[in-house]
Formats: C-alpha cells, structure tokens, sequence
C-alpha cells in the first residue's frame, strides 16, 4: 500500500482536487443569478439545488440545474477513471516487484479507485462549494449523476428505494435519505457478489460511498427533524 500511495499520489492529488472544484460550480446559483438576479439561497428552502429552484423559479431553470448537476458529476468521475489510468499506471509498472499490494491494482482496479474518489470530492464541492462561501445543496443529484456512471445498478437500487419510499410516505425527503442508505450496501453487494473484484477495491468503493451518503444525511438534518415531529412537507400538501 505505502508503494501504491507513492506511485499514485499525483494521480489521487488531481482527481480529488479537480473533482471537488468541478461540484463547486453551483448550478443552481448561477443559473438563479441569470434568470432572476438574486441568490438562491434567499429563496424557500434555503437550499441551492434543483428542487428550490423550481419552486422559485420555475420549470426551465430546475431543468437546466437539474442538467448541470448530473453533468458535473459524470464528468468528474470520468476524469478520476483518465486521470488514475494515465498517471499512476507508468509509475506502478516500475514499482518494486515485492509489493503484493500492487498486483491489485491493473487499470480497471485503479479506474474504480479514481472513479470513487472523484465522485466523493464532486458532492463535497458541490455541497460546499469554494466558489460560493461553502454554501451549497444536498448533493441528491450529483449522487445520482455520479452513481449513474459509476454503477448504473446501485443507480437502479437507489432509484428503486426512492420511489417506493416517496409512494408510501409523500415525503421526498425520507425518499432521498432512505434511498442513500441503499447505496453503500448495494455498492458492497454488487461489488462483492455480482463483479467478484478484489477485496481491497470493495472496502474502498464501499467506504466512498458510506462517506457519500454520510454527508448527504447530515445536510438532511432540519428534514429528519421535521419527520420526527410529524410537520415535513408532503407531496400534494400545500
């Protein structure tokens, strides 16, 4: 591992820090400003992401964050899968041939490390973006625009969770926190049972994604407040 981390530092150094810079482009904001001038987070909920947007905003603009939440993602992860191919496969192939550890890591091992990592450091730049005083949104559609590409499967999983959450209790929000749970264990079951990859490829896929939805549930924090005390806002309930 101490090989691995010497060979690949650069590769991981990039990744998390192009990927995070790329989530801090705050859609939400930015396309608020053009249609309307204001910040969205003067707006309901506070929040700078899709749904904010269009219960203030409207139709077209939700759409457009929407779409530029989901683009981010996928971009960064697949800059982190370029970005952990290109840098640290050159340095690796002449890495000391007692490393076990490096057997481990061909390119699709080191493309799912670099993916993870990006998508980790993509939700933690879009839910505190440099670019807009750390305040951003929630990061429930770059988690889905990065788990898309990362494993349309626990996508699926995800989705799956969301929808018969929100048909049975109305409330959105305890969809996307239920939903997030989800991932981790998908990711782990999938990665262990389905792919069969190596050990070490699934704790750290897993702990990416644990991390993810760890983050996402304490930016729902006001919202388990509010289902625990029975006043969320429900769908059809004005």
């Amino acid at each position: 591992m101490a090989a691995f981390l010497q060979n690949s530092w650069l590769a991981l150094v990039l990744t998390a820090g192009i990927a995070y810079l790329l989530g801090s482009i705050s859609f939400a904001i930015i396309i608020t400003k053009l249609f309307s001038g204001k910040d969205i987070r003067s707006f309901g909920s506070g929040n700078a992401g899709a749904t904010n947007v269009l219960r203030s905003q409207g139709k077209l603009p939700a759409l457009l964050t929407f779409i530029g939440d989901l683009v981010k993602s996928m971009v960064s992860v697949y800059l982190g899968s370029v970005l952990m191919r290109s840098v640290s496969m050159p340095t690796l192939q002449f890495a000391p041939a007692t490393e076990p550890i490096l057997l481990a890591y061909n390119p699709e091992h080191l493309a799912l490390i670099g993916s993870y990592l990006a998508g980790l450091c993509c939700v933690l730049g879009h839910i505190y973006p440099v670019f807009f005083g750390f305040r951003g949104g929630k990061g429930v559609m770059t988690i889905l625009g990065m788990t898309l590409i990362l494993d349309w499967r626990t996508a699926v999983v995800g989705l799956s969770v969301f929808a018969i959450v929100v048909l049975i209790s109305r409330m959105v929000s305890l969809g996307s926190i239920v939903a997030g749970i989800s991932l981790p264990i998908a990711t782990y079951l999938l990665r262990t049972y389905w792919y069969q990859q190596l050990w070490e490829t699934v704790i750290f896929c897993t702990a990416a994604m644990a991390c993810i939805t760890a983050i996402a549930i304490v930016k729902h924090s006001d919202n388990i407040k509010r289902i625990i005390a029975g006043t969320e806002s429900k769908l059809g309930r004005k």
